[in-house]
């Protein structure tokens, strides 16, 4: 016959007393799990109990079982973090998306603010990391003296496969003149920004 749950019940804070019976042979089990785990099946709850008699009869045993236990909760959180960076990067793929596609609209400029604050949304260059077509990354223009709340934020718009070696804003504008890279920087307009509309969105020349 099997064992059976005949008693459990969380006896503090952080610990549950669960108690398992066999009747042929009769043999009754009663063990003090660490945790909370009252919502658990009785079949789990019984692995449990049995895992702990058998570590406390074999300890080499109960340390080889507690070792697969440990390989295979590193699995799951392996896959669920892979998971995870997946769907992070799908996120960011189309927050970057947005943001290009939004910058570069020349025909609907954006106000300043909403520019800076639609660039603080994309990375700035990694040093070492290879950006394929169309991803973008964002450096820093330190020369720039902002007027408008426009931010000194510049995107970096790849054309081809690109690795990022810490270049500034000039370096990269070599690039850029090159066609391998495109530039885009809020530009002021000729006549001080009254309405969004007004505004203007330009490549960098």
């Amino acid at each position: 016959m099997e064992f059976k749950v005949i008693n459990k019940y969380l006896q503090e804070k952080g610990r549950t007393f669960v108690a398992i019976r066999q009747e042929n042979p009769y043999t009754v089990f009663e063990r003090v799990l660490i945790g909370d785990r009252l919502g658990e099946t009785d079949e789990v709850l019984i692995k449990a109990v049995l895992g702990q008699v058998s570590t406390e009869l074999n300890p080499a045993e109960g340390v080889k079982k507690l070792q697969e236990d440990l390989h295979k909760q590193a699995e799951s959180y392996e896959e669920k973090l892979a998971e995870k960076d997946t769907k992070i990067a799908e996120v960011k793929a189309v927050a970057d998306w947005a943001v290009l596609a939004r910058v570069t609209d020349t025909d609907n400029p954006l106000d300043p603010t909403i520019f800076k604050r639609g660039l603080e949304l994309v990375e700035l260059g990694q040093n070492g990391k290879t950006y394929q077509p169309q991803e973008i990354f964002v450096v820093e223009d330190p020369d720039h003296v902002e007027k408008f709340q426009e931010g000194k934020r510049v995107m970096v718009q790849v054309n081809e496969p690109f690795t990022y070696k810490g270049e500034t804003l000039k370096q990269l504008e070599t690039l850029h003149q090159n066609g391998k890279l495109g530039l885009w920087k809020w530009t002021e307009p000729k006549e001080t920004p009254k309405a969004s509309n007004e505004l203007e969105t330009q490549p960098a020349q």
